[in-house]
């Protein structure tokens, strides 16, 4: 036989499963209450854990909102779960008011999380209550500041003071979402509005003015940050047509326009050493690699000036009382000694001379400047790696 549809409670067994659920929910703090005075200053054994505290509180009849699939529920359960939560026992109305009974809870238990849960079932409901709806988002709003979700938290604000909008608490909650945003000059906005209402709010007073004093603050930077691109991209700017003036063949990454991207060194000890003007001489500088490819060494030269001679850096490095590099003792790299190569675009070889400028030496014949870093190559002249160098590149 199809099982008999259950009728709807009368009011004397509403009234007695109230009861019964406001004793037997008084008996079950009180049972809490004195357990924790036994245990005071250690954790209650059998008590609730940070993770299960929802599991063993549902399974209290008062807050037992689910029904589990497969498992039948006792009479009284049934009855406590229909006079709280079926729409056939209850107004749109009376859920709103169970749910946000709910969410308080749950948020006095600091679980945010299921707050918002519990709000939104009561938004879903539909009430014709104005104001039981404008609690529901404001406290919505409140369980989502919490956790960080400040611009859900802003949302329902919002939502509370379209249908409320002389309500305090969303009001300021609004502020402090727009502070926690940085959104100084909204937060003004609403703090303006909530002053309207109540022209002695001190939180409100006392937020308006920090967001005032933080909205001049991001204005200055910003306008500091602005003069600092506009100073920067003038700079670049008269890098690259230093750059175009002296007809270097630049290897370009985007296409024809000369970019300073194409400039951009790709060696790890070139990083932040990128290709700049000279503010006393007005001379470009280059940072570049001397390569002995003998011994598989570098030498990394950060500031070397379009003006200046190899010679000038190789004296420096080689020349005459300096101390030797621990790869040279035998002494066969000395100034008088060295022929340099740059490597041109076909991989052909591009002799140069120690007296040429670094200018000269980068504007040769077939030569293509990659990544702003001039690669020369040097070998002690007629040494037998020079020679075998020569025969490769040939």
């Amino acid at each position: 036989m199809p099982e008999e549809k259950k009728g709807k409670m009368s009011d004397s067994e509403r009234s007695a499963l109230m009861k019964q659920m406001d004793d037997d929910l008084e008996e079950h703090f009180k049972k809490l209450e004195e357990k924790a005075k036994l245990h005071e200053g250690k954790r209650i054994e059998g008590g609730w854990s940070e993770e299960k505290w929802e599991e063993e509180m549902q399974q209290h009849p008062f807050f037992n909102s689910g029904w589990q699939e497969g498992k039948e529920l006792s009479p009284m359960m049934q009855g406590l779960q229909d006079l709280k939560y079926s729409p056939d026992e209850n107004t749109p109305e009376e859920l709103a008011a169970s749910y946000k009974e709910d969410g308080n809870f749950n948020f006095k238990c600091k679980k945010y999380r299921f707050a918002i849960a519990s709000y939104t079932e009561g938004l879903k409901s539909k009430s014709s209550d104005i104001m039981v709806n404008v609690q529901l988002f404001t406290n919505r709003a409140a369980s989502q500041y919490h956790i960080s979700n400040f611009r859900s938290s802003l949302q329902d604000c919002e939502r509370a003071v379209r249908l409320s909008p002389s309500h305090m608490k969303a009001i300021l909650r609004g502020a402090q979402c727009c502070m926690s945003l940085k959104q100084y000059q909204n937060c003004q906005n609403w703090c303006d509005k909530g002053i309207k209402v109540e022209p002695k709010h001190v939180q409100l007073t006392q937020l308006r003015q920090e967001a005032s004093k933080l909205l001049k603050q991001k204005e200055r930077d910003e306008r500091r940050i602005e003069i600092e691109k506009t100073k920067k991209k003038e700079k670049d700017n008269k890098i690259l047509e230093k750059l175009r003036s002296k007809n270097i063949c630049i290897q370009r990454k985007k296409g024809e326009e000369l970019d300073l991207s194409d400039v951009e060194p790709c060696h790890p000890a070139a990083h932040h050493k990128a290709v700049h003007i000279d503010e006393g001489t007005g001379d470009l500088v280059f940072p570049v690699l001397f390569m002995y490819p003998e011994f598989g060494e570098t030498d990394f030269i950060e500031a070397f000036k379009e003006t200046e001679t190899l010679t000038d850096h190789i004296q420096v490095m080689f020349g005459e009382g300096c101390e030797r590099p621990h790869w040279d003792q035998e002494g066969k790299y000395t100034p008088g000694s060295l022929s340099i190569y740059l490597e041109s675009k076909e991989e052909k070889l591009i002799e140069i001379s120690p007296n040429w400028s670094l200018l000269k030496a980068i504007t040769a014949p077939g030569f293509e400047l990659k990544a702003g870093t001039p690669n020369f190559i040097l070998f002690p002249t007629g040494s037998k790696s020079h020679k075998n160098f020569l025969e490769r590149h040939n």
